[in-house]
């Protein structure tokens, strides 16, 4: 097989049909496209021709699925970091916090001691890695198009959780909570 560019141009042969990277001529670019279509050349006509099926409407779509879930995401991811960021004084001082609680609660003052710190910055730690970890997770789903408005709900859920946990391993470990309780 002759390639097209060893192909004198003066001969009379019929040239072969160019390969990727080659130039094909303008005779042979029309017979690959085809006839083209005939447009009226007159205004009238052009005017009574049919409107393709393919025109686009003037009405705006509805949002779709992906921005509202994005959305919503992006709603939540914010007010986990808004209550995250809010709650850091009272897990850097969560003794307080709890004494405070019980207070409120009719209880009297209750002093819960170094398992409350202790506590409270596990929970300032867990608290900010699960945010973290959301927020990583919740922009890759969204970049790819998935549903990731589970991510958020699943990591409030897990805070939650951990939240009262700590809050039951503290009152387990107070020795002097039950006889407030039990005296109340």
């Amino acid at each position: 097989m002759v390639a097209a560019a060893e192909v004198p141009a003066g001969q009379g042969a019929s040239r072969p049909a160019p390969r990727y990277g080659e130039y094909a001529t303008p005779e042979e670019v029309a017979a690959a496209r085809g006839p083209l279509p005939v447009e009226p050349s007159d205004p009238v006509s052009r005017l009574a021709a049919p409107i393709p099926a393919s025109a686009p409407s003037r009405r705006t779509p509805p949002p779709s699925p992906r921005r509202t879930n994005n959305l919503v995401t992006t709603l939540l991811l914010i007010f986990g970091i808004w209550n995250t960021l809010g709650s850091i004084p009272s897990y850097l001082d969560f003794d307080a916090a709890l004494s405070q609680a019980f207070e409120i609660l009719g209880y009297g003052p209750v002093a819960f001691g170094a398992v409350a710190h202790t506590a409270g910055i596990v929970l300032l730690v867990v608290s900010s890695l699960v945010l973290v970890v959301a927020i990583g997770v919740s922009f890759r789903l969204m970049r790819d198009g998935r549903r990731s408005v589970w991510v958020p709900l699943a990591a409030g859920a897990l805070s939650l959780l951990s939240s009262v946990i700590a809050t039951t391993v503290i009152v387990a470990n107070t020795p002097g909570l039950a006889q407030v309780l039990h005296n109340h």
